[in-house]
């Protein structure tokens, strides 16, 4: 509806001039409002003599811009809740980019980022749910929702989570949250409901006092204290990140590995400098690197000459990595019980265009690198010593195919530590309250 294009067409549909000349015999499922904050109560005055349920205010203007000395914001969201009730409408926003929902063919993405995936994301803001939608396609998944809430004057992140605790297409559920605008004490249940079955990943933004005063003007709430914030997710078992890159690093670790047994790593590195800092890493983010077995170190040493090498934890294999040699230490790793992890320092320009080798036959490898029964999580860490602009688009490559070949390749040893803790630390929840099962090779999440 815009009275500027009276009885044009748009896409092959017809503009109306006003809410009133729509056909009464055309329901409206949902109103996308975008029009001037002061006249959006008009609006939704309109929309509900027309009988309309469902509404997303896409405009801004509200209590976000309010300060100690003027509410005008506040006043007007108060009108809107009132009309809201008056007509029985839900509300979404207002300020927020609203829903992406592929398979109901509905987004504020672009036309090519429609497939449908498992991710579940809710967002307090706009910018990081265009963001996460846009970047996820090359990191190798993709959504089942993805929810931009605004300033929640009606449908809020509780709303939402309950609906994704029940959604069949939903695997794994991301969060950006600013703020709990009401119904604070319902999120601890909640969530304890979801993490047996569903991993929770939160990003909290805000966590200092600056950080307290930019939510205040960005959706118009309080922060809360981020320890508060930090024991709720120890009680619920919701892993928490820093920032978005570490949020797609967790929804990538989650939708690809199992539950690990053991905080034990193994790191197989291409030259000594990265090895020791690779080492650095791993143990830093609270992950543990026993010792190869005398039994395991002789078999490698049979292929792998100790000239140029060193055949102990972390493994540097210098310019012996051929992809013979890789795949055969691997498969001797995953016979050692003391790891869970290991670690690939992964070199798609190096393998490809320096051994011979294309980058599918390096997927197909690496995909096949664990025997079938193996309870060990291959990890790869992509090379950041690429020489060329081929080596970094072929690094990009690997990363976005990697989640379909069952492994995810990480851009630093460091990312890839911190998911694996985090992962286990979500397993320790579990194990805490009794929701996984132990056998000999796997780790199983109890439904």
């Amino acid at each position: 509806m815009n009275p500027k294009y009276k009885d044009q067409e748009l896409a092959g549909y017809k503009f109306y001039e006003s809410i009133s000349s729509i056909p009464d015999d055309s329901p409206i499922d949902l109103a996308m409002v975008a029009v001037p904050a002061k006249i959006t109560p008009i609006i939704l005055e309109e929309l509900g003599k027309k009988g309309v349920s469902f509404v997303h205010i896409f405009s801004s203007g509200f209590s976000e811009l309010d300060s100690e000395f003027d509410k005008t914001g506040k006043k007007l969201e108060e009108e809107l809740i009132k009309i809201a009730s008056k007509y029985g409408i839900r509300i979404l926003g207002p300020n927020c980019m609203g829903i992406h929902n592929p398979k109901g063919k509905m987004t504020f993405l672009m036309a090519p980022f429609m497939e449908e995936g498992s991710v579940g994301f809710i967002s307090q803001s706009g910018g990081i749910a265009v963001a996460h939608g846009m970047r996820s396609p090359s990191l190798g998944y993709y959504f089942s929702k993805n929810i931009s809430l605004g300033n929640q004057i009606d449908l809020d992140l509780i709303d939402f989570l309950r609906y994704f605790k029940d959604d069949p297409d939903t695997k794994i559920i991301g969060l950006y949250v600013e703020n709990l605008k009401r119904d604070g004490n319902k999120l601890i249940p909640l969530l304890k409901e979801i993490t047996p079955t569903k991993p929770v990943i939160l990003w909290k933004g805000g966590k200092l006092q600056t950080g307290h005063q930019a939510v205040m003007s960005h959706t118009g709430g309080m922060a809360g204290e981020y320890k508060l914030w930090q024991t709720m997710a120890h009680q619920t078992g919701t892993i928490l990140v820093d920032d978005l890159k570490e949020l797609t690093e967790m929804v990538q670790t989650c939708l690809t590995y199992p539950i690990p047994k053991t905080l034990g790593t193994a790191v197989l590195s291409m030259s000594g400098g990265t090895a020791v800092d690779s080492t650095d890493k791993v143990e830093l983010n609270g992950l543990i690197m026993p010792r190869i077995s005398e039994n395991t170190y002789k078999k490698i040493n049979e292929f792998i000459p100790e000239v140029n090498s060193n055949l102990k934890n972390p493994l540097e294999y210098g310019g012996n990595n051929s992809m013979k040699a890789t795949l055969k230490t691997i498969e001797l790793l995953a016979e050692e019980k003391q790891f869970s992890f290991i670690i690939l320092g992964a070199s798609p320009e190096f393998i490809v265009y320096r051994r011979g080798n294309s980058l599918d036959d390096y997927l197909k490898d690496l995909s096949n690198a664990l025997p079938p029964d193996s309870d060990k999580l291959l990890m790869c860490v992509t090379s950041s010593m690429t020489m060329s602009s081929a080596g970094i688009k072929l690094n990009s490559q690997f990363r976005s195919r990697s989640l379909s070949h069952g492994f995810v390749a990480y851009d630093s040893t460091e990312a890839a530590a911190k998911c694996c803790y985090r992962l286990w630390e979500y397993g320790q929840y579990l194990e805490r309250r009794n929701l996984i099962k132990r056998n000999n090779k796997k780790v199983v999440v109890s439904k």
